[in-house]
C-alpha cells in the first residue's frame, strides 16, 4: 500500500501538483475561463495517475479526489472565489495524503 507515493508522480508527462499553484493564481485573479481550462487539464493528468495507484490506495481517497475536483469545477463555473479556493485546498490536501 505504500507504493502510491511513488506511482502518483513517477513517469507522468503532465504531473498533477503544478496545477494547484496555477489554479490558485487564476482563481484569485478572477481568470475563470483559464481556470476552467486548467481544471480540465488537471482532470486529464489525474486520469493518468489513477490506473497507477488504484491498487495501492484506498478507494475512498481516490473518490475524495474525484469529488473535490467536481466541487472545484462547480465553484469555478459559478465564479465563486471562496468556494473555489476551499475546494482547491481540499483537493491539494487529498493529493498530499495519497500514499500515506
Amino acid at each position: 500500500m505504500n507504493s502510491g507515493t511513488f506511482f502518483k508522480n513517477y513517469g507522468i508527462a503532465d504531473p498533477v501538483p503544478p496545477y494547484f499553484q496555477r489554479l490558485q493564481t487564476m482563481i484569485t485573479q478572477g481568470e475563470w475561463r483559464e481556470a476552467a481550462e486548467n481544471i480540465n487539464k488537471l482532470e486529464l493528468a489525474w486520469r493518468q495517475v489513477v490506473p497507477r495507484i488504484q491498487f495501492s490506495e484506498e478507494r475512498d481517497e481516490i473518490n475524495n479526489f474525484r469529488h473535490s475536483l467536481a466541487r472545484l469545477k462547480g465553484y469555478v463555473a459559478a465564479e465563486d472565489t471562496g468556494g473555489a479556493l476551499a475546494a482547491l485546498n481540499e483537493l491539494e490536501e487529498t493529493w498530499v495524503d495519497l500514499g500515506k
